[in-house]
């Protein structure tokens, strides 16, 4: 979003509040109604997508000056794109590039980011991941089994999450690749944090050089196809890179991969897993990876807060996320019941780790899992399961903090489990994991 567009969008917001809920013909009950994390937790206008585009105004206008509390509303945000989803059925803004672009007005004038998510920025910059591990360590997930081939075109990018924290993911999605005779790289110590860290606090710069670092390297390896089971590297490289700097591969998540295999009878899934499932979708893989579409138009004032678009701009709704692959492969594990949360898809509720929260708010980011979870609870389901390490993380931690009785595995960990070769039992799963 350049500069102009910016000042047009603040000045549109209809103060309409639709933004804090799901739109009306999809919501099932009162309970979960509701769309944004942050305003759910803070419960005061100025904590919704529509505050923030107040205060945004209020700042272009000189109307309010930067300031601690003014910064504690702008980041108690998991820039989840909920709202910008919303907001398309009343208006045709874009309320999560304003918040993320106010963001970069905040930095810009030495107000950001949040002190947590400094330190995590000079660990991606010194480490190459925001855990504060040894770069020379990046590949202790890796067990002995797993075979990888250095002269693959495809590359399987693993991500810092899976690496250092959630290595289990890795671990299975690379089994699983195993399992389908695909061949696939990996770039070892020549992988570096994607940035998406580093993008969501509105710390453009050192974002940047991730992009340019992660891209010189995958072109020089001559990568055809990037494979992914992180969501937010998913969405970084698909809809962030592009942005910056063209990309010359295709990019694929592991849920699209498997469905490939599978219907391409690559792999086999012949072990009951007898569990009843409900899945969470991410907000990266789901309306966060939509692209956006190039518009070249004008946006014509025809009364106050009212303006038409000429021609009529492509609405990023969040319907064209990747939501049909996970749900195919859950259908098509033997033994498995799936069934759904409320909301769903686009209308999806944040697990509440994005935006730079986990690290500076840990209490919003575990409240909100814990919302999460007791959706999950009332469906009747035995695992709750998702395709981000990041919702990995929160969610299992909200399912401790909250005494649940549910378990969570990623679902390349219930593929793993679905395969005649591989081990029978959730226990089994992990091993390996060091």
């Amino acid at each position: 979003m350049n500069e102009q567009e910016y000042n047009q969008m603040i000045k549109r917001c209809l103060r309409c509040s639709i933004c804090k809920w799901i739109p009306q013909l999809q919501i099932k009950s009162q309970k979960y109604a509701t769309i944004c994390p942050s305003i759910d937790m803070y419960n005061f206008h100025a904590y919704s997508a529509g505050g923030r585009i107040i205060i945004a105004l209020a700042l272009e206008m000189g109307r309010l000056k930067p300031s601690k509390d003014l910064m504690d509303i702008v980041y108690k945000c998991t820039e989840c794109g909920a709202c910008a989803v919303t907001c398309k059925f009343l208006n045709t803004l874009e309320p999560l590039e304003i918040i993320v672009k106010l963001r970069e007005k905040l930095v810009s004038l030495g107000y950001g980011p949040m002190p947590e998510q400094k330190q995590y920025i000079e660990s991606i910059k010194n480490n190459n991941n925001p855990y504060n591990e040894p770069h020379e360590k990046r590949m202790g997930w890796l067990p002995s089994d797993i075979k990888n081939d250095p002269d693959a075109k495809t590359l399987y990018f693993v991500g810092c999450t899976s690496s250092y924290r959630r290595k289990e993911i890795a671990i299975a999605s690379a089994r699983v690749m195993n399992a389908a005779n695909y061949p696939f790289k990996i770039l070892k110590q020549k992988e570096y944090c994607c940035g998406s860290p580093i993008l969501r606090t509105g710390d453009k710069k050192p974002f940047i050089d991730q992009v340019n670092k992660n891209i010189d390297v995958i072109e020089k390896e001559g990568i055809e196809t990037v494979v992914f089971s992180c969501a937010g590297c998913y969405n970084t490289f698909k809809v962030d890179y592009p942005l910056e700097r063209d990309c010359n591969f295709k990019v694929l998540h592991t849920t699209e991969l498997f469905n490939e295999l599978i219907e391409n009878s690559k792999l086999e899934l012949d072990n009951q897993v007898l569990h009843t499932v409900t899945y969470h979708d991410p907000c990266h893989l789901g309306r966060n990876s939509e692209p956006y579409e190039e518009w070249d138009g004008e946006a014509l004032q025809m009364m106050p807060f009212i303006s038409i678009n000429i021609p009529e701009k492509p609405k990023r709704s969040g319907a064209n996320g990747i939501y049909d692959s996970p749900r195919n492969l859950l259908n098509k594990i033997p033994g498995l019941n799936f069934i759904e949360m409320e909301r769903i898809k686009e209308y999806s509720y944040c697990c509440g780790a994005g935006g730079g929260v986990k690290s500076a708010f840990p209490e919003f980011a575990l409240k909100t899992a814990k919302t999460r979870i007791e959706e999950a609870e009332d469906t009747g389901a035995e695992i709750i399961t998702s395709a981000c390490p990041f919702c990995s993380t929160n969610l299992k931690d909200g399912i401790i903090e909250k005494g649940s009785s549910l378990s969570f595995y990623d679902i390349s960990e219930l593929i793993l489990m679905a395969l005649s070769s591989q081990p029978k039992s959730v226990k089994e799963l992990s091993k390996g994991v060091t």
